[in-house]
């Protein structure tokens, strides 16, 4: 990020800060290497440091952890004692705090080729046949040829079909009747996350509005594709 894309960003809230730190976090976790937020926390009598881990909204405590020497550190802060929140190690989740002002770019490492993709999408439809015992095709549905950002998109839209569909087959009677009524799924992109069945295909529509946050998460997808059934 540079300084003019900085002056951008809005004042928030610790609140609004917490939560949005949760859901970087909650998009590193998934990551081979994770790259965790690193984070200075002020409270009325002290300070602590450390990786953000989990913020609980409801017992209104946040969980940072460090590791030296192999020796793990935890430490337990209750939000209404924080008085300040300083981040960083966030620069490429940094467009999640500016309330829509700064636009999402992924990086060129994170972008797959068309080709790439194609292979992750039958790879997944391999790995779904173990699960369901049977062929279920999942195709893409995309005019002409996808942008960058589209197929950033699509990449991560493979992994959210992958978990829901596993999390089907781990139940006896999900899976008896997703294999009775589905055999393909297309997805696409959209401004809103939308399900459809026509016989025996499910047309899931991705909310990109807002990136990935606007995501259907995989156990809403599970329980909108389990009332088709």
């Amino acid at each position: 990020m540079d300084f003019k894309t900085m002056l951008q960003l809005p004042v928030l809230d610790t609140n609004e800060v917490l939560a949005i730190v949760q859901e970087i976090a909650d998009i590193e976790r998934k990551e081979e290497r994770p790259r965790m937020p690193k984070v200075a926390i002020s409270t009325h009598s002290d300070t602590a440091s450390g990786f953000f881990v989990n913020y609980n909204a409801e017992k209104k405590v946040v969980l940072l952890c460090d590791i030296y020497d192999r020796d793990a550190q935890f430490q337990y802060i209750e939000v209404h004692s924080i008085s300040s929140i300083s981040l960083s190690n966030i620069n490429k989740h940094a467009y999640l705090l500016s309330n829509g002002n700064i636009p999402f770019t992924p990086d060129a490492d994170d972008i797959p080729t068309v080709l790439q993709l194609k292979k992750d999408i039958k790879n997944l439809e391999l790995e779904i046949k173990d699960a369901l015992d049977k062929e279920i095709s999942i195709v893409y549905v995309h005019d002409g040829t996808p942008e960058d950002l589209d197929k950033f998109y699509a990449s991560k839209v493979v992994p959210l079909l992958k978990e829901t569909l596993s999390k089907i087959a781990t139940d006896h009677l999900a899976k008896a009747a997703f294999t009775e009524a589905i055999s393909t799924i297309n997805f696409c992109l959209g401004s809103e996350n939308n399900l459809i069945r026509d016989k025996e295909v499910v047309t899931v529509t991705i909310d990109t509005s807002k990136g990935l946050r606007s995501f259907i998460k995989a156990k809403q997808l599970q329980d909108q594709i389990e009332k088709f059934l």
